[in-house]
């Protein structure tokens, strides 16, 4: 069998926006890191179609791929060093996290086509929940309100509400109980 060649099937209006937001990174995003510029970060994502509420967090060092496929609610935060692959949409609802150096991935390639091309589904991060450090989170998964992905973990499937996962592929571990302060 022959294997054709991998043809990319985005359009020139998606390829030309990212290189414009490429260069828009580089020079008006990721130099401005401290808290004090937010504001600022948050007008140059909306500029490329963002959805964020003013009180939205994305530190400088996020790697964005495409503004126009983010949303993100009251209180939201996308912590240092996240790469936010988001060929598709990505939704942050209000107070969810997504903490250091995690990977959010709403696209893969179809490996049961010769070409290989590529698909993705949309990601929504519930209300108050939390994507702890380095974990992974793929194609259209919903991760549940206040649910807590596990340092490392690798998700592939919807997280419930209220529920802890870890692991790789992630399990559930228990339930989340909010002690009263």
């Amino acid at each position: 069998m022959e294997i054709p060649k991998y043809k990319n099937h985005l359009s020139l209006g998606n390829k030309i926006g990212r290189l414009l937001w490429t260069i828009a990174y580089y020079v008006l995003f990721r130099p401005f890191g401290t808290r004090l510029f937010r504001s600022y970060r948050n007008f140059i994502l909306r500029l490329f179609g963002a959805k964020l509420h003013k009180t939205a967090n994305v530190h400088a060092s996020v790697r964005i791929w495409a503004p126009w496929f983010l949303t993100m609610k009251e209180g939201a935060c996308i912590d240092d060093r996240v790469n936010l692959y988001n060929v598709n949409m990505v939704t942050l609802e209000e107070y969810a996290t997504i903490s250091q150096e995690s990977f959010i991935c709403p696209g893969t390639h179809d490996i049961k086509s010769p070409g290989h091309e590529m698909i993705s589904w949309p990601i929504v991060i519930g209300v108050h929940a939390w994507v702890a450090v380095r974990a992974f989170v793929g194609p259209g998964v919903k991760i549940g309100d206040y649910a807590v992905v596990g340092a490392g973990a690798a998700v592939f499937k919807d997280v419930e509400p209220w529920s802890v996962v870890g692991g790789n592929p992630a399990k559930f571990i228990k339930k989340r109980i909010i002690k009263d302060a």
